[in-house]
């Protein structure tokens, strides 16, 4: 019995909606203009992966050192010799290992700044008009 009742609801309704009960064709939508692309500059973005590939680069000569002091540590024999060489090898891993860290980093902060970020101004903006109120956010 339900299903009958909606149905007459939703013929009514349909016919009360369209003058003469006969339904109009929806007219043309109206036309959104697309604001002009923003060039901006990623020079910085640009700058900090060209600085993250070299940070890589330089752990990778510092580990060389590293490698050829702790090689000479092994050969050494002067006991003040090797105390220097065993310390030196630690400094130069130590920075080895800073400098491949650093340059991950910042790889991984060129590319984010270069490819992942939205333009400016495009995080949230409010359109007040006579009719309508909008809130536009942007992630």
């Amino acid at each position: 019995m339900t299903r009958f009742v909606a149905a007459r609801l939703a013929a009514a309704l349909a016919l009360a909606a369209a003058p003469g009960g006969v339904a109009l064709a929806a007219g043309p939508f109206q036309e959104v203009p697309l604001p002009p692309p923003l060039h901006t500059s990623h020079t910085w973005s640009n700058l900090t992966l060209i600085a993250g590939a070299g940070l890589i680069g330089a752990s990778f000569a510092l580990s060389r050192r590293a490698d050829e002091s702790y090689d000479a540590y092994l050969l050494a024999t002067d006991p003040d010799r090797i105390g220097d060489l065993y310390d030196r090898t630690i400094t130069y891993d130590r920075l080895s290992s800073g400098s491949l860290l650093a340059g991950e980093a910042f790889l991984a902060a060129g590319v984010y700044f270069r490819f992942l970020t939205p333009p400016h101004g495009a995080h949230a903006s409010l359109q007040l008009s006579p009719r309508r109120c909008g809130l536009s956010l942007g992630f």
